[in-house]
């Protein structure tokens, strides 16, 4: 309160301070807004080197990584492809096999190392995890895996002299080679570069891997109208996005999968059990005629040991057979609804704070602005640990890994179990009828990325890369897919 005595103007001391209203956040639905204003341009997405700042809310995370599935998919034209020089960014980036050389090689040369086409007799038919399992698609045919990398990873591992298994083992200095996941002796960690970003400006892309799933079409009749076909004999159905940045040296995860690939595992969610796909097309991974008649009335598929109905043990003797596979980690039904569209903060009754909801409602508000194919791949999850974790620091993440004294604990959010149904088949949560990680990461609690990537400098892996693993493709190899 303010009085004038003679001309004195007086103030009394218990005024309260008039107080700037807080600001507005301009992130009132998970649609496609940033935390800071900004908005996902889907007509010409721009890459991001890091989830914007300074709020990062679970929900950028989301749009960040539909941001960069965008941004990677854009049509480009690559000089270095002689037979699809049109094609979607990832693929104009460096496939393994031309970062990656045998021992005794020359160093390759300048990014991206060579020829970009999509080769199959480079491509992989192991998936992750203990079992090495295959996947067969529903026409009995394998599904095929391509890992490439970006310009700053690739400028990296080569400008170090990683090219080759024999000197990444000089650097990592392993006690047993002979063994996968042998811990380094050289207690000097590898860090891959995390781009140009600070806490309040954007910069370059830090190091991106990118692997992708792939249909084969013996008969060269992929559906061009429905996925991405490289050529006529292979067609996309996974992608997986592993992107590290200036504030997430635990890299940022993100996994998109083709619509028809599989339905969800329980009723009630996104993608229900039934005959056909949402395209009206037959499944890739599931086969409506070779379950039992309860799973399509239920709309539901056991993938327990009391239940074994999906995602089962591949192996028939030293062969694979197809198996009907399920998604178990489901996103809720309702599309862009509010309930789905909320966006909440991270709390005790929901620590991943409306996840499954906000990728539900990305989904339905960014496909359909697509046209041609890509309206076809949806977001199934994005994966990083609470809070932000420098890029050239240790940590480790509870529950996946062992506690390391005196270094960060790390919680994994968003998608904790975060696995894709065409490159990570048989590592879902809850399934336990085939757990071939088990006992040390089961099905039952430790499915998820985490599980296998983590900061531990390892023979064949190394700041949450597997990269080195791929060494072994040279001399023993997983069983390269045939030309």
């Amino acid at each position: 309160m303010l009085m004038a005595l003679g001309g004195v103007t007086l103030s009394c001391k218990d005024d309260p301070k008039v107080e700037d209203p807080p600001p507005t956040n301009p992130q009132t639905l998970c649609s496609g807004t940033f935390s800071d204003g900004t908005t996902l341009n889907v007509a010409n997405p721009q890459p991001l080197g890091d989830v914007p700042l300074p709020e990062q809310s679970f929900c950028d995370f989301h749009t960040f990584a539909w941001n960069q599935f965008l941004y990677l998919t854009q049509t480009v034209q690559d000089p270095n492809d002689p037979v699809f020089p049109t094609k979607p960014r990832f693929l104009s980036y460096a496939p393994w096999y031309n970062m990656l050389q045998p021992d005794g090689a020359a160093a390759p040369g300048a990014f991206p190392g060579g020829v970009t086409t999509l080769q199959v007799g480079h491509l992989d038919n192991k998936q992750a995890g203990g079992g090495q399992d295959e996947l067969i698609d529903v026409s009995g045919n394998t599904v095929l895996y391509d890992i490439r990398f970006n310009a700053p990873m690739y400028d990296f591992v080569v400008g170090q002299n990683y090219y080759t298994q024999a000197n990444y083992y000089a650097f990592c200095q392993p006690a047993d080679p002979s063994q996968p996941f042998t811990p380094c002796n050289n207690t000097n960690q590898l860090w891959l570069p995390w781009g140009s970003g600070t806490p309040t400006t954007l910069g370059s892309m830090g190091s991106v891997e990118v692997k992708t799933a792939w249909r084969q079409f013996p008969g060269n009749d992929c559906p061009a109208s429905q996925m991405y076909c490289a050529g006529s004999g292979l067609g996309l159905i996974a992608l997986h996005i592993a992107q590290k940045t200036p504030t997430h040296g635990e890299w940022v995860w993100a996994s998109f999968e083709h619509v028809a690939n599989t339905p969800d595992c329980a009723a009630g969610s996104s993608t229900p059990i039934a005959p056909l796909s949402p395209l009206g097309t037959p499944w890739a991974l599931f086969d409506p005629s070779k379950v039992p008649s309860s799973v399509m009335e239920t709309k539901t598929c056991g993938v327990t040991a009391a239940n074994p109905q999906c995602n089962l043990d591949p192996h028939v003797g030293a062969n694979f057979q197809q198996v009907n596979v399920c998604r178990t980690d489901a996103l809720p039904a309702g599309g862009a609804s509010a309930a789905n569209c909320a966006v909440v903060d991270s709390s005790s009754q929901d620590p991943n704070a409306n996840s499954g909801g906000n990728v539900s409602c990305l989904n339905a508000t960014l496909r359909p602005q697509l046209t041609g194919i890509w309206q076809n791949y949806q977001l199934i999850g994005t994966l990083w640990t609470k809070g932000t974790q420098a890029p050239d620091e240790d940590f480790w993440i509870s529950l996946f890994q062992s506690a390391k004294p005196g270094l960060p604990e790390k919680t994994a959010v968003g998608f904790p179990n975060l696995a894709n149904s065409a490159l990570e088949t048989y590592l879902q949560i809850g399934s336990t009828a085939y757990d071939p990680n088990a006992p040390g990461l089961s099905n039952a609690n430790k499915a998820g990325c985490f599980g296998c990537h983590n900061p531990v400098a390892q023979d064949s892996d190394t700041d949450l890369s597997h990269f080195p693993s791929k060494f072994n493709d040279f001399s023993r190899p997983r069983v390269p897919a045939e030309p």
